[in-house]
């Protein structure tokens, strides 16, 4: 009985990683960004073939080595789709995954939200600092020259 609060916040979080809108399960009151205050990671090139890569927390960006500034790094990394300068802010954590590199066996996925001139609604980008592969740019974004 007393698991059961644990049990029923990860079906919570497994079941709402697959919605449109994942439920945000943390939030956050960060202040927003400009990409041109962070270093980018100068080796992202290429383009991603999942549609999804970094749009759903089903398919996170995997930025690894347990830090925030690889997140603002990656995030500084892309450009809106006419090279617009972007802005972000970490909005939360949502969606969790199995991860061997955290102490629970099992992961959350940060949300930013994302902006630049031009844009009607924000974007959201899923990114994870737990585990790592290759980076890539998502849909609708270009590289920050």
């Amino acid at each position: 009985m007393k698991h059961l609060p644990k049990i029923l916040l990860i079906i919570i979080l497994l079941t709402s990683c697959g919605a449109k809108n994942p439920k945000i399960v943390s939030t956050s009151t960060n202040p927003t960004t400009k990409s041109s205050d962070h270093t980018p990671f100068f080796d992202i090139s290429e383009y991603s073939d999942n549609e999804a890569y970094g749009l759903s927390g089903d398919h996170p960006v995997m930025v690894g080595d347990m830090s925030v500034a690889n997140q603002r790094r990656y995030l500084a990394s892309l450009s809106g789709p006419n090279g617009e300068e972007i802005s972000f802010r970490r909005r939360g954590a949502c969606c969790s995954y199995k991860s061997k590199n955290s102490s629970f066996g099992s992961s959350l996925v940060d949300v930013y939200e994302v902006l630049y001139d031009g844009l009607k609604n924000p974007i959201l980008v899923y990114i994870s600092f737990y585990d790592k592969e290759t980076l890539y740019i998502p849909k609708g974004f270009t590289k920050r020259m």
